[in-house]
């Protein structure tokens, strides 16, 4: 799927990531078949956005080609002792990679300076959350406590939630 807020991981690997901006932002990851998002059900509803995983990094470019070169692991095409990034493990352990072509796979980034990447991850993941009560299926990783700080506040760590960005807001169609 071509779209102006979606790319194919494959084309950004075959230009070696050049594409992709050195600065800190978020990321998300789409599963498009056919031109079309894959619908996943989730247990408040149906994701009609086929949003796998999200997440936040200092640097975008390293970060998405670290998340390719994860995936490559996963799929035997790459030795490597570890995961440069969980995606890879993610696909392994729900079964998805058998399901989910490399060509399927579409990322969406917006830079953000470094504090606030972190910080629009958690609302990204906190609005998917209370949406579809439960994070993205391939962010194995984030536990009721990470999307606790954002909600409810945590004393000295948490600040409040505003409104999703616009434009993260309608990349996710939350």
């Amino acid at each position: 799927m071509k779209s102006s807020f979606c790319k194919p991981l494959v084309e950004l690997a075959e230009k070696k990531f050049r594409d992709v901006p050195k600065e800190a932002g978020v990321y998300v990851i789409f599963w498009i078949r056919n031109g079309k998002p894959v619908a996943i059900p989730r247990i408040r509803g149906v994701d009609e956005k086929g949003i796998l995983y999200m997440g936040s990094t200092k640097n975008l470019r390293q970060r998405i080609r670290d998340l390719w070169r994860s995936i490559q692991v996963a799929r035997g095409l790459k030795d490597q002792n570890s995961y440069p990034h969980t995606f890879g493990v993610s696909l392994l352990y729900t079964g998805l990679c058998d399901a989910i072509a490399d060509r399927e796979l579409c990322i969406y980034f917006k830079v953000f300076n470094n504090e606030d990447a972190e910080y629009w991850e958690k609302v990204m993941l906190l609005e998917y959350t209370r949406r579809y009560g439960e994070p993205p299926p391939l962010n194995l990783n984030v536990g009721r406590k990470y999307l606790l700080i954002v909600d409810l506040g945590v004393f000295d760590e948490s600040r409040f939630v505003e409104d999703l960005d616009p434009e993260l807001h309608k990349a996710l169609g939350l």
